[in-house]
């Protein structure tokens, strides 16, 4: 006859299941609760990230080149101008009117002063490019016309400066054009760019190009980190960089547009540039920006060139200093580039096209990556779709000129400084190319 086991005899049995179902349930808490102060922290951490400032005396010199408003900053480079024309032979102004439906009378402006001797080399400096970025342009514009237009510099090397490339986005405190062109994203020898297709930005286009009014208190941007988190743990930090920041030619009222023809001023502009151009063997043109890179540090910044020899004519000018080619690992290439548009308008001869970027929120960073392109994405969202109220509308914006013109002494005196001492070493270099 089979017995029975006693009843006490499981006991242990589901005495050890329940301690260790009671420590699991514990440790997934403790686990929980860690995962939502990290997650809490983090968001805490990226509402209120700014980039450490440079450690840099403010000087008054270099600070009184900042003008934050277009019209006097303009008028400030006319000025400079017109006695540049005073001093050398042969300058020519440029100025290109801008049609606009909300701010009127604005122009490109630029001084073209040649080569007071012997037409050996060009250099072209522009600002304004991304309008907003317009002050810190204007600055180092100026600062080279008051420091690096002499008669010895100017004796073989002729100039060209073009200020307020979007006068419009300088005006309006925006990066676009009144029809939200990037110009940077436009500048093409051919209309096969308009029609191209940047593979990537679909997948990115649900996060950075939201279709309702912009409100910082709704749930997409209040877990904007999270959410740019997730799409960079499923592909990477660096093709959705890439995605996004190309340039695109699909979403009129998207982030990055590069628009459907040829911008008006571009066009205008581009028989001058030609014609100015071709009479030089050698030209170079630097653009002058600001926003992406680490604060307080001036980046040369260049799509990589299929020329072997531009490569190495580029390498021997900033000998010394990094170049940060856009197929490094954190920076991207762009489509639609106006320096390297320049010199498709050359019928020979060699041309170094440029970027100075001034950074201003260490975006080579995740952090600072992910905030800057928050700070883009509710600017761009509110002027094409609306602010949730007034007192948004003023916070964003305020946080998206910030972005792209810091009010810090110390980074506008670093500007100035960094400028001062790379300008040096071109306007010393570039003469030595091919000799």
């Amino acid at each position: 006859m089979t017995r029975a086991p006693a009843p006490h005899a499981a006991r242990p049995h589901l005495a050890l299941r329940t301690m260790l179902l009671r420590w699991l349930s514990r440790t997934l808490l403790t686990l929980a609760a860690l995962l939502a102060l990290v997650t809490a922290w983090a968001m805490w951490r990226f509402a209120s990230y700014t980039a450490p400032d440079p450690a840099v005396p403010p000087d008054a010199g270099a600070l009184a080149y900042f003008i934050n408003d277009y019209a006097p900053a303009r008028e400030a480079f006319v000025h400079k101008a017109d006695a540049l024309a005073r001093r050398f032979g042969g300058v020519e102004q440029l100025r290109i009117p801008v049609a606009s439906a909300q701010v009127p009378g604005l122009t490109v402006d630029g001084v073209y002063v040649p080569a007071q001797r012997e037409p050996r080399r060009l250099l072209i400096l522009l600002s304004g490019t991304h309008g907003v970025e317009g002050p810190a342009g204007s600055a180092v514009t100026r600062l080279f016309m008051d420091e690096f237009m002499t008669s010895a510099a100017l004796a073989d090397t002729g100039v060209l400066l073009l200020h307020g490339m979007n006068p419009y986005g300088f005006a309006r405190q925006r990066r676009v054009t009144e029809q939200n062109v990037d110009l940077n994203r436009n500048a093409a020898a051919s209309a096969a760019l308009y029609l191209s297709d940047n593979a990537g930005y679909p997948l990115v286009d649900p996060l950075i190009n939201p279709r309702d009014v912009a409100d910082t208190g709704a749930p997409a941007h209040r877990f904007f980190l999270l959410r740019a988190l997730g799409m960079l743990a499923q592909h990477g930090m660096a093709p959705l960089r890439q995605a996004v920041l190309q340039g695109q030619y699909a979403e009129p009222r998207g982030i990055y547009y590069g628009g459907s023809a040829l911008a008006p001023q571009l066009e205008a502009l581009a028989p001058t540039l030609r014609r100015i151009v071709n009479a030089y063997p050698l030209s170079m043109s630097l653009d002058l920006h600001t926003g992406y890179g680490a604060r307080g540090h001036l980046h040369v910044f260049l799509n990589p060139p299929t020329d072997p020899r531009v490569r190495q004519g580029l390498e021997q000018v900033f000998q010394g200093h990094a170049i940060d080619w856009g197929t490094g690992q954190d920076f991207y290439t762009v489509t639609g580039d106006v320096s390297g548009w320049i010199g498709s308008l050359r019928a020979g001869g060699t041309h170094l096209p440029g970027v100075f970027e001034y950074g201003t929120m260490d975006s080579q960073g995740t952090l600072g990556a992910i905030k800057s392109l928050h700070i883009g994405v509710l600017e761009n969202q509110g002027v094409q779709h609306g602010y949730a109220s007034d007192a948004e509308r003023e916070r964003i914006r305020r946080d998206y000129v910030e972005m792209f013109n810091p009010s810090s002494p110390a980074w506008r005196t670093q500007v100035i400084q960094q400028s001062r001492q790379l300008l040096t070493q071109v306007m010393a270099r570039l003469p030595q190319l091919g000799q």
